[in-house]
């Protein structure tokens, strides 16, 4: 082998040792659930998207698993611009984005896929509501439909009379439990674990996901699976931060996240059933409550939860036919 030749191997082999380029635009992104929870599962799509449609030039840098702070520091972070990207449960950004509160009634959307549907159909007023609070609404991913965890095992509506159950810090989700019975205990999702081990609740309401991703079968033995909810998960970014990015990299972002949100929205719906199988290797007791008298005990709550124009508007649209 020639001198020329060794001469250009050392310096190809110099320069593929050198690290990758970093992206102009690296979008730091928090969340609370666990890595590899369907949410975050979500954004890793998003990033692989988002760098296919930049070439590179755009990436994400995930933060699961609450590093950055819990949801409401998320969402004031966010607010702030100190935070380029927070994805959280609607059930916080409706406090901010009042408008949203629609998705935090009661046993409104059966479908995941179908509520993501209505989503789509609706976007530009949900981008509409989330501009007037300050954010630009990315994505919507989902956070499946939630169920009840508990300490013991919960048949029926009139099990919960009583019971400490840990809800989100959120009016409507209190209202609802306390309209079942229970003795609705909001608190954030970082201090539930070890509420649970402790007995400062008796159980919590929550996703399969969730359930499986946080092992909180370790503590609440017996699952419930009620459908009382379908959670969203809206990704956004100060309003005034998107705004100052380039054209091609907005689109890229909105591009990558609708795509993104579609993919995992099935997903979401493709691991519940396997999940639930899974329990009961670890021990779950899962009993199957009439949900009936719970959808009734909820009434109430589309009433008094609706309160503004804006919130009436696209409650009237995602209902529509």
């Amino acid at each position: 082998m020639s001198n020329r030749t060794l001469l250009l191997a050392s310096a190809l082999a110099s320069v593929l040792a050198l690290p990758a380029l970093a992206a102009d635009y690296t979008f730091k992104v928090a969340h609370t659930n666990a890595a590899g929870e369907v949410q975050d599962k979500g954004l890793q799509k998003m990033k692989e998207l988002l760098e296919a449609k930049t070439d590179g030039a755009a990436t994400l840098d995930i933060y699961p698993g609450g590093q950055l702070g819990d949801e409401q520091q998320t969402v004031e972070s966010v607010m702030l611009g100190s935070l380029d990207m927070g994805m959280t449960s609607n059930a916080m950004l409706s406090n901010y984005v009042e408008d949203f509160k629609v998705f935090d009634l009661p046993f409104l959307f059966p479908s995941i896929t179908g509520l993501g549907d209505k989503i789509d159909a609706n976007w530009d007023m949900m981008e509409a509501s989330a501009n007037g609070a300050g954010f630009e609404l990315i994505t919507v991913f989902s956070s499946g439909l939630r169920h009840l965890m508990t300490t013991k095992p919960v048949n029926s509506i009139e099990d919960l009379a009583g019971m400490k159950i840990r809800t989100m810090q959120n009016p409507v989700h209190v209202e609802a439990f306390r309209a079942y019975g229970a003795n609705p205990t909001p608190m954030s999702y970082s201090e539930l674990y070890g509420a649970l081990q402790s007995g400062v609740v008796d159980g919590a309401e929550g996703a399969a996901t969730g359930y499986d991703g946080m092992k909180f079968w370790e503590v609440a033995p017996d699952f419930a699976p009620v459908g009382w909810l379908n959670m969203t998960a809206p990704v956004t970014m100060q309003k005034a931060t998107f705004d100052a990015l380039p054209e091609k990299i907005q689109t890229a972002l909105l591009e990558a996240g609708s795509e993104a949100a579609s993919w995992q929205r099935q997903y979401v719906v493709d691991q519940e059933t396997p999940l639930l199988e899974g329990f009961k290797a670890h021990g779950v007791t899962i009993t199957h409550p009439d949900p009936a008298p719970f959808i009734e005990a909820s009434k109430p709550l589309y009433d008094s939860a609706l309160t503004t124009d804006g919130q009436k508007a696209l409650f009237k649209a995602l209902t529509a036919n």
